[in-house]
C-alpha cells in the first residue's frame, strides 16, 4: 500500500479581530418589567422570562418556536432607535443563545438557503485524529435548529426579517453567538427605524434561551488556523475539521482536495471527510466565506 502526502492549504485573512459594540441594546438580560417589555408566543409558538440561564444581567427570554413563523415575540413599550449616523455594512444585530438540547453532528442535511449553498451531507461522524483539521476524542455535537429567522417591526409600521443559520460553535459558556448584518436586513440607507418588535423564528420546533440582542459594529476578518502537512495511507477516509473564526459572522467552509483539479468545490462544510484513491501529493485548500458577502474571503 502507498503512502502519499498532503499540504493543507488555507485561502483566508489573517488579521487581529477588531469588535466594538454598538450601544442599542434590544435585550441584556433586565427582568421585563424594568426593561419595559412586554414577551409572549407568535402563533402556536411562546416566549417566557427565565432566569436559569442568562448571559448578562439576570434573565433570559425562554422561545420556544413551531418553525420559521412561529415563535416569540418581545414588545417595546418605547420603541427604540437603532440607526446611528454612520451605520454601514459593518453594522449587525447580534444575538446570543444558549440550547438546553443539542444533537450529534451527522446524518441530516444542511442547508443555507439564499447564500448560494448547495445542500451537502451535514458533519459527519469523526474517525481519526492525526493534525488540527482531525479530530477523535470528542464527537461534534450541534443545535438541533439549522436556521434562525428574525423580524423587526417599527413604530411606524415598517417590518423587516432575515434568516441566518446557526453555528455550530459556542463560546466557553454554551452561548452560540448569531450577527445579523444590517445590509442583509434591509436596513442600510434608512434615516430611523424604531424597534417596537422583535420575532424570533427556527426552522425546525426547539426551545432555547436568548440572553442578548444588540447592534454591533464588527470589522474583525476571518481568520483561519493553517493546517500541517500530513501523510495519510491510500484509501483511508479523511477527516478534515476546520477552525476558523469570523467575529458573529456565519462562515461557509469550501474544500478543494486537487485530486481532480485545483479548481471547484468538493465538499462544503467545517468537517468533512474524503478518501484519496492513489498517491501523491495533495494541495488541499480550504477557503471560508462570509455567508453575507460582506467580508473577504
Amino acid at each position: 500500500m502507498r503512502n502519499f502526502t498532503f499540504v493543507i492549504t488555507v485561502i483566508c485573512c489573517l488579521a487581529a479581530s477588531s469588535w466594538a459594540v454598538a450601544d442599542v441594546a434590544l435585550f441584556n438580560g433586565q427582568p421585563v418589567s424594568a426593561a419595559g417589555i412586554t414577551i409572549g408566543g407568535w402563533g402556536s409558538g411562546n416566549a417566557i422570562e427565565a432566569s436559569e440561564r442568562f448571559y448578562e444581567g439576570t434573565r433570559s427570554v425562554k422561545v420556544t418556536t413551531q418553525g420559521l413563523y412561529q415563535g416569540g415575540r418581545i414588545d417595546y413599550r418605547n420603541p427604540v432607535e437603532i440607526i446611528e449616523p454612520g451605520v454601514d455594512e459593518t453594522f449587525y444585530v447580534h444575538i446570543a443563545l444558549v440550547f438546553p438540547s443539542l444533537i450529534r453532528q451527522g446524518s441530516p442535511t444542511f442547508v443555507t438557503p439564499g447564500f448560494g449553498a448547495k445542500s451537502v451531507p451535514d458533519e459527519p461522524t469523526p474517525t481519526a485524529s492525526v493534525s488540527p483539521y482531525y479530530y477523535e476524542e470528542d464527537i461534534p455535537t450541534r443545535p438541533k435548529i439549522n436556521l434562525l429567522r428574525i423580524v423587526l417591526e417599527s413604530a411606524d409600521g415598517k417590518s423587516v426579517d432575515a434568516v441566518s443559520p446557526v453555528p455550530f460553535d459556542p463560546d466557553d459558556d454554551g452561548w452560540y453567538k448569531i450577527s445579523i448584518p444590517f445590509k442583509a436586513l434591509g436596513l442600510l440607507g434608512q434615516s430611523s427605524f424604531k424597534v417596537s418588535r422583535v420575532l424570533i423564528f427556527s426552522d425546525v420546533p426547539d426551545t432555547f434561551y436568548v440572553g442578548l440582542i444588540t447592534t454591533l459594529r464588527d470589522t474583525s476578518p476571518i481568520v483561519v488556523q493553517p493546517g500541517d502537512e500530513q501523510v495519510v495511507a491510500v484509501g483511508d477516509t479523511v477527516t478534515f475539521q476546520a477552525e476558523a473564526y469570523g467575529g458573529g459572522t456565519p462562515l461557509r467552509y469550501s474544500w478543494n482536495f486537487a485530486d481532480r483539479g485545483d479548481d471547484g468545490e468538493d465538499a462544503v462544510g467545517r468537517i468533512v471527510s474524503h478518501v484519496f484513491k492513489r498517491g501523491g501529493d495533495y494541495n488541499v485548500k480550504l477557503t471560508v466565506y462570509d455567508i453575507w458577502g460582506i467580508k473577504k474571503p
